[in-house]
């Protein structure tokens, strides 16, 4: 039960960790580095270069041996045949500074990069030429058994004949169980690394990824024993079915053997070979063509052996992809050959239609042309009836104002000349001729009147105008300007113009509301206008629009 539930955990955190995973993203990274693979390969070789200078410059045979041993590890995972050749040569160095237990070192290290190359011939050989009894260093005890075991699991995973293959597999377990682990850190990687094979060949995925999570905190991302620890998690996950994670970590190895130079490009070939069983012939394509290059590079029979079948399978099928689409672009040549004809006809059908629309497009133009002046006209029109009818408003507010004030005058002399008459009247019955003569002859009564009638006046008039003092002044030079004694009260002057305003223009209707002579007021109307401030001609039709 607790098995089940741990599997069930695991699998839930799985599918969450592959519901984030962008697989297209991370190809495009590993595309990406491809591109910059000489930039790469470059760098490696400028470590090489250093190393083969320093080695050429001495005669010692201990620093020639540590150049021959970085060049071993540079050529490593890069030239096979190079890497053979300079750990050869530390066992050569060894053996002169007579350190037997190094020479073995390098004859295990030999051995198993005659493995990884394929030639287990040489790496049985190799081995076997070690007297396993002159090996006292747990160390090398442990790298000589992990040697053979990893010499058998590779001729067992290669086998083809199934009784062979079971006793390889047999072999590289009795060689596994001889390594002593009981003195061994949890630190080191390669423990860890036994630990994790011995739980993926017993079938428990869920086991090995436990111990490549230490291995993968313990090895910094993008670096060659990265690629490595990748590795390994892409078999674990496959083993456990869980294809988006495998994918994940095959690309992560895979681009890391890329950014560091890595030619031994085995999880290249593995991704390439999945992309063709997902439909994606293309890019496997490249990434298959990419690890034969790779390949020829690191120069192995193995890695040749392991790619040819691969590559095989991705160029029949990109080769049957291509001819699908050869085919298809027959179908489409012939009907874009169609469509062609049909775009041809509609050329020239819209070409007519477009004359005939250019045509009519001049027309309209002629026709806009037209209605935009009438509209012009049309808005002149009714910018003159606007200003018509603001006058109009304006004339009526006065006709309305004075209006009302003229029947109230009417009224109030009505009741004066009733009053008059009751009081001429009362005179005449008792006969008192001197006091009518004295009330008729006395002209007070008139001046009252005409008092009255033009504070009246001018009451109503600032009332629709209240402005009309100062407007009127702006019109003129300062020195020439009006100041009213009384703000309340128009004097003659601004009265004449007031009436003026009210469109009272005639001089002799002026001189018979006010009471003068026309030549007088003629006399004041030319001595406003000699101080008005520009043309004296146009004085008084700026005075009549002034507004309310």
């Amino acid at each position: 039960m607790r098995n089940i539930m741990i599997t069930a955990l695991l699998l839930a955190f799985s599918l969450q960790a592959a519901a984030t995973i962008d697989l297209e993203q991370e190809y495009r990274k590993l595309d990406q580095a491809i591109e910059q693979t000489e930039r790469f390969v470059q760098q490696r070789e400028a470590r090489i270069n250093k190393y083969k200078t320093a080695l050429e410059v001495t005669d010692d045979n201990k620093v020639q041996y540590e150049m021959c041993h970085s060049l071993y590890e540079e050529y490593k995972p890069y030239m096979s045949d190079s890497a053979i050749h300079y750990i050869s040569r530390c066992i050569e160095l060894a053996e002169r500074m007579g350190d037997l237990t190094r020479a073995d070192e390098c004859r295990m290290l030999l051995a198993f990069q005659c493995t990884e190359s394929g030639m287990y011939h040489e790496a049985r050989d190799v081995l076997e030429s070690i007297d396993e009894k002159r090996i006292d260093n747990s160390n090398n005890r442990r790298l000589y058994y992990n040697t053979f075991a990893h010499l058998n699991r590779e001729l067992g995973y290669y086998c083809n004949v199934p009784s062979l293959q079971g006793q390889y597999y047999a072999q590289a377990d009795r060689y596994y169980s001889l390594i002593d682990t009981t003195n061994l850190s949890m630190n080191d990687d390669e423990t860890l690394q036994i630990k994790e094979l011995d739980r993926f060949a017993a079938g428990d995925g869920e086991g090995a990824l436990r111990y490549s999570d230490i291995r993968l905190k313990r090895v910094k991302k993008g670096t060659h024993p990265y690629a490595i620890v990748a590795f390994y998690r892409y078999l674990d996950y496959a083993l456990l079915g869980d294809s988006v994670q495998a994918r994940y970590w095959v690309t992560q190895s895979a681009l890391a053997d890329v950014e560091n130079a890595v030619m031994d490009q085995g999880a290249m070939w593995e991704l390439a070979n999945l992309l063709m069983g997902d439909g994606d012939i293309d890019r496997a394509y490249r990434y298959i063509h990419f690890a034969w290059q790779c390949a020829n590079r690191f120069n192995t029979v193995k890695r040749n052996n392991q790619i040819s079948p691969v590559l095989t399978a991705i160029s029949d099928n990109y080769e049957a992809s291509l001819k699908r689409a050869n085919r298809l672009l027959g179908v489409l040549a012939v009907v874009a050959t169609l469509l062609a004809a049909l775009l041809t006809g509609i050329l020239f059908y819209s070409n007519s239609q477009r004359k005939k629309l250019a045509r009519a497009r001049n027309e309209l133009s002629d026709s806009n042309t037209q209605l935009a002046q009438l509209n012009s006209q049309l808005s002149d029109l009714n910018s003159q009836l606007s200003e018509t009818n603001l006058k109009l408003g304006e004339s009526n507010r006065v006709k309305d104002e004075y209006v009302g004030r003229f029947i109230h005058l009417c009224s109030f002399y009505i009741d004066r000349l009733d009053e008059m008459r009751k009081q001429v009247n009362k005179m005449v019955k008792s006969k008192d001729l001197n006091a009518l003569h004295k009330f008729t002859s006395d002209s007070e009564l008139r001046d009252k009147n005409l008092t009255e009638l033009y504070d009246m006046f001018d009451s109503t008039f600032l009332h629709l105008f209240p402005n009309f003092v100062d407007d009127f002044n702006a019109l003129l030079r300062p020195e020439c300007r009006i100041t009213l004694p009384d703000p309340g009260t128009l004097n003659t002057d601004v009265r004449i113009f007031a009436l003026i305003r009210l469109g009272i223009e005639d001089s002799s209707r002026i001189a018979e509301f006010l009471h003068y002579s026309v030549n007088t007021i003629y006399n004041y109307r030319a001595k406003i206008k000699n101080g008005a401030i520009g043309d004296r001609d146009a004085f008084e039709n700026r005075v009549k629009a002034i507004s309310l």
